[in-house]
């Protein structure tokens, strides 16, 4: 089962990744260029532009391998481009655990991947044919309690 669902899962992670690079980079061009300078504290008129583009690449990305429910219960999606990006940590070895729950129900977890210490857990479950994710959770420093994350 686990050559099944955490390739795909990875494979997925990492496009994340590769889109918030891509939009980070555009995202310090545009604040180089913003009116003021660098370190000017007005927004360049563009970024709105540049978030809303942002956020539909990466739904694009993301929601069709999302269950329906964890679609219903997203409070959004992109709230940062950051350098390094979520799961950068990816790029190289990462510590990917795979646990098979029940027939219905799969979890991979990705070890601290954002380099501050929080691993990331993936609950998949079977839908429309395929594993798709279905709650997404953090933790801080590897043992503080689970947290779902309503903004993936």
């Amino acid at each position: 089962m686990a050559e099944g669902i955490v390739p795909p899962l990875i494979e997925l992670l990492r496009g994340l990744c590769a889109l918030e690079e891509k939009f980070y980079a555009r995202g310090q061009k545009q604040r180089a260029e913003r009116p003021g300078g660098i370190y000017s504290t007005q927004a360049h008129p563009n970024s709105k532009a540049l978030w809303g583009y942002y956020r539909e690449a990466y739904k694009a990305l993301l929601d069709p391998r999302c269950t329906e429910k964890l679609l219903a219960q997203r409070r959004d999606c992109c709230q940062s481009m950051g350098d390094p990006a979520d799961f950068a940590c990816l790029k190289g070895p990462a510590e990917v655990v795979f646990t098979m729950k029940s027939k219905g129900k799969a979890v991979v977890m990705v070890r601290d991947c954002d380099g501050f210490g929080s691993d990331c857990r993936f609950e998949l479950k079977p839908e429309g044919g395929g594993w798709k994710i279905h709650q997404v959770s953090r933790n801080t420093c590897g043992g503080g309690p689970w947290r779902t994350d309503l903004y993936f």
